[in-house]
């Protein structure tokens, strides 16, 4: 099939692109899991909110989009106009669906992490439970941090999990409080989440637009060879 030089530049453009896109589908995957993993740590001061919600979330859209991409590659390759409008059709579905976590992460994210700083203050005020305590040791020890504002909230009873060391006091405790630190994780992992799948949307309707370009160049080649 003869395509014309700008639509071959189209073709090999499409290639690269998605070559990219499956990179960042890997990226996205990356940065999904990266909280996934800190979840068992901080679980226990959500009481009330599934944290892995929007992280699992990420992870899918990364995986679509890398297999997508992979679509992409061989339509292109190909000049398979099917294969290609198909590629295009599909990475526009994936540019709105990235587009609606976005917008339900940046609304989403500051209700969560509000939760998780209240839930471990819950948590603080319940710590003569043992179970209870438990829950906070490891948290504390998970983000190596000390009681809600920081040490001296446990006042002279600071517990070993608020120290690396093996006698724990005020001095050598870690300086940060649970609650501010739980905040900045959550609404610091949600943001980037966000930012990552509207940069990564704007990128793909980008391959939209040269993807519909490459299958009309496709289809109006097979009209002049069968014409």
């Amino acid at each position: 099939m003869g395509l014309s030089c700008g639509a071959s530049v189209v073709k090999y453009g499409i290639f690269i692109f998605n070559l990219l896109c499956a990179v960042a589908g890997i990226a996205l995957i990356v940065v999904g899991a990266i909280p996934l993993f800190k979840l068992d740590d901080i679980r226990d001061a959500f009481p009330e909110n599934e944290p892995a919600i929007v992280p699992i979330i990420v992870v899918v859209l990364g995986s679509v989009i890398f297999i997508i991409s992979f679509f992409g590659c061989c339509g292109a390759i190909r000049e398979n106009q099917c294969m290609v409008s198909t590629y295009a059709f599909f990475l526009l579905i994936l540019v709105i669906l990235q587009i609606v976590v976005a917008v339900f992460a940046f609304m989403y994210t500051a209700d969560l992490a509000n939760a998780a700083k209240d839930g471990f203050g819950r948590l603080f005020d319940d710590r003569n439970n043992p179970s209870t305590g438990a829950a906070i040791d490891q948290i504390q020890r998970g983000l190596q941090c000390c009681g809600t504002t920081g040490p001296a909230t446990w006042g002279s009873a600071i517990p070993q999990s608020c120290c690396a060391e093996a006698t724990c006091t005020l001095a050598n405790s870690h300086p940060s409080g649970c609650s501010t630190m739980l905040y900045d994780i959550v609404n610091g992992s949600g943001l980037l989440i966000a930012w990552f799948a509207i940069i990564f949307a704007g990128i793909e309707l980008v391959g939209v637009i040269f993807a519909c370009c490459l299958a009309n160049s496709i289809r109006n080649a097979d009209r002049r060879q069968y014409a």
